[in-house]
């Protein structure tokens, strides 16, 4: 087989995959630069913000401070008690009072106030007269300057090793000379808890991983000053060196600005926007992980690639299939020129030999041009005689209209299986089943009909058909026969209870006449049914309410209410449900209206998709006592209730609510396969 005609698609393939490559390449590169643009965009806005709350929050402390240091009560109240002699002077309690609602009003842990030589003269809050040892330097800061001042967190061992901020507010005053002067300090501590936290922990953005990060440089170290969201308890504890340089927060630290990519404290690769929060050494971090941030354009590139490999798989198979296809195409068209005749002879030669129907071979032209030998034998022809014999001519006369149609729709599908009569050499017709097919023979196209005599298939249809009419009218007049048999039981017992005088007695005569006349009313509906093996229940169960409720209920005070799905049953199931509904009206008939009271009996009939059957009667009358109920009262209709049941294995389920309902559940019996 030539080669070249199978380079130029192979070539054509490799080219399509390395473009596709190439594509999918560019397409990620463009994709991640805009993807990590938006994304620093966001942290950047998200650093931004924080930024801003932590500088207004500071603010607004320092101007609290500045407030509380021009409060006239310095003058008045603070000054006189810090220049008196500590030793004999007693604490006001207004100054205390004061410095009370400062730490109620302002969320304070806790305010202290100081003289000029560093002493507390009185204190408000948890943490008791102490201002730890950090807070001694910064005393003598705020003593010299005179201006409001904010420390950084911290912990002290004085009071318990909680970080906090210390605010100072310098109590300042005027001299007999008319100059500002310090003459004390007032240390307030801050929670970080109230607010810094709080603010430093929102996200601020969509993100699993996305964070903010509160830095600040101690020596060699980057601190981290609160919690980080994936390492708790680890504020103001947490130390990297940060000599690191691929660490954010070094990066931060050496008063970096703007967006980059970095290791943090975890190891993992994140993209941080890095903030200086003005006039504090606090560094801003809003971080998020790259793999989350690129996780989108990984999925998409994941299903890109997954596409390109079964597109490539599939042209490869489809390539592969083409040239094998190419190959077996040209040895099968030189294998067919060389034994095109021979592969026909030995075609029906085995035909003939092994096949007990009919063979017959036909060209375009409807003539025979090979037939086998149960043809010949069939037909009566002789070999000569069928050979060139037209294909619809073997049909009689009626049977040659639906020549045309029977072949246009094996032209249309490529074969096709019918019934239809043939004839003998004597002109005697009989039925056949006929398999039509179209077959290619060296290029040309021909009718292959394989046809069996079905004389003795349609005798044998016939004597079925004609036993199932015979059993069909017998079980009719069975039913019948049942129907009257019972009705006639029916008759005797009504003369039989004529003859008491008891009312019981008569009662109990006219409940089995009731009884024998649901079971006869099966037989009734078998009788006059087309299909002898079941019935219609809904049908039978509008009759057999109209029966009892002619019977029993003359003066209209009860109205009858039917709610039926379409169910069929088969004798063994109907009679015992007929007992059973015969049972249930006559009970609500007899006990659910007393005193001529009115009301309404339902009937309903549901059958789910498990088929499972629900038959329900239902009244608005008195309802059931407690305890009374089939299988659990010694009254024979419960009784006859509740064996019924167990014999459909079933189940009886009874409600009390707005009168009585009992529903008979029961699931409807297979039907078993015939051979």
């Amino acid at each position: 087989m030539p080669r070249s005609p199978v380079l130029v698609p192979l070539l054509l393939f490799i080219v399509l995959l390395l473009l596709a490559s190439a594509a999918g390449w560019i397409y990620y590169s463009q994709s991640k630069e805009q993807i990590l643009a938006t994304a620093a965009a966001n942290l950047n806005a998200v650093g931004n913000l924080k930024v801003s709350l932590l500088d207004g929050w500071r603010r607004e402390r320092l101007r609290d401070a500045a407030i509380i240091s021009a409060n006239p009560f310095n003058q008045a109240m603070i000054i006189p008690f810090l220049e008196a002699d500590p030793a004999v002077s007693t604490a006001d309690p207004r100054i205390k009072a004061w410095l009370d609602s400062l730490v109620k009003a302002k969320g304070y842990m806790d305010a202290v106030l100081l003289d000029t030589d560093g002493r507390v003269r009185m204190a408000s809050g948890s943490s008791g007269p102490v201002i730890g040892t950090n807070a001694e330097e910064t005393i003598d800061r705020v003593l010299a300057t005179g201006e409001p001042y904010l420390s950084g967190f911290h912990t002290s061992s004085e009071i318990g090793l909680k970080a906090h901020l210390d605010l100072y507010a310098p109590v300042s005053g005027r001299g007999p000379d008319g100059k500002v002067s310090c003459d004390g300090i007032f240390l307030f501590r801050i929670d970080p808890a109230d607010f810094l936290i709080p603010t430093m922990r929102s996200r601020g953005a969509p993100g699993r991983s996305v964070e903010t990060l509160l830095v600040r440089r101690e020596g060699d170290d980057i601190l981290f000053l609160q919690d980080p969201r994936f390492r708790p308890d680890s504020g103001l504890k947490l130390r990297l060196p940060a000599a690191e340089a691929d660490l954010p927060a070094s990066m931060a630290e050496r008063e970096k600005n703007g967006a980059f990519e970095g290791t943090d404290y975890r190891g993992v690769r994140v993209l941080s926007a890095l903030k200086a929060v003005p006039g504090t050494s606090w560094r801003v971090v809003a971080q998020e992980d790259l793999s989350e941030i690129l996780e989108p354009l990984l999925a998409r590139m994941s299903s890109f690639v997954s596409m390109i490999i079964i597109l490539c798989f599939g042209t490869g198979v489809m390539l592969l299939f083409w040239i094998k296809r190419r190959e077996a195409a040209y040895f099968r068209k030189q294998y067919e020129i060389e034994h095109d005749r021979l592969a026909l002879v030995q075609h029906f030669e085995y035909l003939h030999k092994y096949a007990n129907d009919i063979v017959i071979l036909a060209d375009r032209d409807h003539r025979v041009i090979e037939a086998n030998d149960r043809a010949l034998a069939v037909y009566g022809f002789s070999r000569a005689e069928l050979i060139g014999f037209r294909v619809p001519d073997l049909r009689p006369w009626e049977a040659r209209a639906d020549f045309p149609r029977h072949l246009e729709e094996a032209e249309k599908t490529g074969s096709l299986i019918f019934e239809t009569l043939h004839r003998d050499k004597d002109g005697i017709a009989f039925p056949v089943e006929v398999s039509l097919r179209l077959i290619d023979i060296g290029g040309a196209r021909y009718h292959q009909a394989i046809i069996r005599d079905i004389r003795e298939r349609k005798r044998a249809e016939k004597r079925i058909l004609d036993a199932l009419r015979e059993k069909e009218v017998l079980l009719r007049e069975i039913h019948h026969r049942v129907k009257n048999n019972m009705q006639v039981i029916s008759s005797l017992l009504r003369l039989q209870s004529a003859r008491f005088t008891e009312a019981e007695v008569r009662e109990a005569f006219l409940e089995s006449q009731g009884r024998i006349k649901s079971m006869a009313l099966v037989h009734e509906k078998l009788y006059m049914t087309k299909d002898l093996s079941r019935i219609d229940f809904a049908d039978y169960i509008k009759s057999l309410t109209s029966t009892i409720f002619a019977s029993h209920e003359e003066d209209g005070r009860i109205a009858l209410k039917l709610d039926l799905d379409k169910v069929y049953l088969d004798i063994n199931t109907a009679v015992p449900c007929g007992l059973i509904l015969n049972e249930l009206i006559l009970n609500a008939l007899k006990h659910a209206f007393p005193n001529n009271r009115r009301g309404r009996i339902r009937v309903e009939l549901r059958e789910n998709e498990k088929e499972i059957i629900r038959l329900t009667v239902r009244d608005d009358g008195i309802g059931l006592p407690e305890g009374c109920e089939p299988g659990k009262v010694e009254s024979l209709g419960f009784q006859i209730i509740a064996l019924l049941a167990e014999q459909l294995r079933g189940w009886i389920d009874v409600r009390r609510e707005g009168g009585a309902a009992i529903s008979l559940w029961f699931k409807l019996p297979s039907v078993p396969e015939t051979n």
